[in-house]
């Protein structure tokens, strides 16, 4: 709070169905911030339904106090630190053999209700239906947490972490690509910087990386030093890679809110397009992110700014005849729901997808979430954030514990942190280090 302020999202998110069902007359929801409420919206759709999502959420929230108390904050250097007393206990309750589709639909009925409940899991790596049920812990993220804009967008987050690292006498190095780490006798020695003139090489007595896990390991290291080869990635499950737009308007958009879902097409062609059968899907789910809604500065005045995301599978070709074809389709669904214009009102529009993943951020096959969130891709069985080969090569981000999207990304810094702590404490001893590492 020093460095930013945070606002509720109110209402949470609208989402946009097809043609409504039969009797109802609507074919849009949309979910209050306050959960009172959003539980008459529930009961609305559904007898009952408001009582459901109490119980519902309350496992939910059991989940993540569990994640949160013994399994997110850790390091994992064994099985045995997976399956400890704690975890065997809470084998139930956390639901690791029923799949997230299967507990939704043992509370609800109406398929607006599923679908709300079942879209968080997207971004995870897998879908519903295959999905294991602790994860449903999200959906306490959803209700019970909340959802908070920073002000000045995500962006001020980033800034507010570069000031407090500079306070601390961190130096950054901008406008600079990573092209080699070198090791020898065990360890890394320095990292190789092209700045585009010159290629500098910085001697390190530690490296913590966090690019893209596959770039690091088969475009920056030596075979020798490889704990993770490209073969072994062929079998690992990874989370979608995503179109997006970016548009402006020239007025507001009032039908539609901050957050905004359009769950109007086949629901099941979408995810065995993602993840089973890969390839476009004919007709996507799409999601409208309207920053402007709730922070005045992200547009001109009685203006919009909108990012639009398709989720799509990895390693698809995208080119430009491709990304307008669907831009259109898009545009064209938000006008048949909503019986308004909107092409007439753009002034502004850019386009990232699969390609610009790859060439900015070196994303294996265009991934915007890195390694999926499965249950064979949980905790011990995620990418070690230690090298085996380079005792004092580090690893955060998105394919390492404690899991992909941003705020785990975040958290997996913390966690590589403190194994650094511990196994290169300030007295010079490491006998962990001399014992070997995983």
């Amino acid at each position: 709070e020093d460095y930013y302020a945070i606002h509720r999202v109110d209402p949470s998110y609208k989402v946009y169905y097809g043609q409504s069902l039969e009797g109802e007359g609507r074919n849009e929801v949309t979910v209050p911030a306050d959960f009172e409420e959003a539980k008459k919206v529930f009961e609305s759709y559904e007898p009952g339904a408001g009582k459901k999502l109490e119980k519902f959420v309350e496992q939910a929230r059991k989940k993540y106090e569990f994640a949160m108390s013994g399994f997110i904050y850790r390091n994992f250097t064994s099985l045995l630190d997976m399956v400890n007393g704690t975890l065997v206990k809470n084998l139930l309750r956390l639901n690791l053999f029923t799949s997230y589709r299967r507990l939704i639909r043992r509370y609800f009925k109406h398929p607006y209700l599923q679908k709300i409940l079942e879209f968080p899991v997207v971004f995870l790596g897998s879908y519903a239906a295959k999905t294991p049920a602790v994860y449903t812990l999200m959906n306490y993220i959803d209700f019970g947490l909340g959802t908070w804009y920073p002000e000045g967008g995500f962006g001020r987050v980033v800034r507010a972490m570069q000031e407090v690292a500079e306070s601390k006498g961190v130096k950054f190095v901008f406008d600079a690509e990573v092209t080699d780490i070198r090791g020898a006798d065990g360890q890394a020695k320095s990292v190789s910087v092209w700045t585009g003139d010159t290629e500098d090489e910085i001697p390190a007595d530690i490296i913590v990386a966090n690019a893209d896990y596959v770039h690091v390991e088969n475009k920056l290291l030596q075979q020798q030093d490889r704990s993770m080869p490209l073969e072994k990635w062929k079998n690992r499950t990874f989370a979608p890679a995503v179109l997006n737009y970016y548009v402006g308007f020239n007025r507001k958009l009032p039908e539609f809110e901050h957050h905004t879902f359009f769950f109007d097409t086949d629901w099941n062609d979408h995810f065995d397009a993602v993840y089973g059968n890969r390839r476009w899907p004919k007709d996507p789910l799409f999601y409208l992110h309207i920053p402007s809604k709730t922070d005045p500065n992200c547009a001109p005045e009685g203006q919009e700014a909108m990012f639009i995301l398709v989720p799509s599978a990895i390693g698809l070709d995208d080119d430009d005849e491709l990304r307008e074809r669907y831009f259109n389709r898009v545009i064209q669904r938000m006008e048949e729901l909503t019986g308004e214009n909107y092409r007439d009102a753009i002034v502004f529009r850019e386009t990232m997808s699969i390609r610009e993943f790859k060439r900015d951020y070196n994303a294996h096959e265009g991934t915007a979430f890195g390694l999926g969130q499965t249950l064979f891709q949980t905790a011990y069985f995620r990418p070690m954030n230690r090298s085996k080969k380079l005792s004092n090569l580090y690893y955060s981000g998105h394919y390492t514990v404690p899991g992909t999207g941003t705020t785990m990304s975040m958290i997996s810094g913390k966690i590589a942190a403190m194994r650094i702590a511990e196994e290169w404490p300030a007295d010079g001893d490491h006998p962990r280090i001399a014992e070997g590492w995983r």
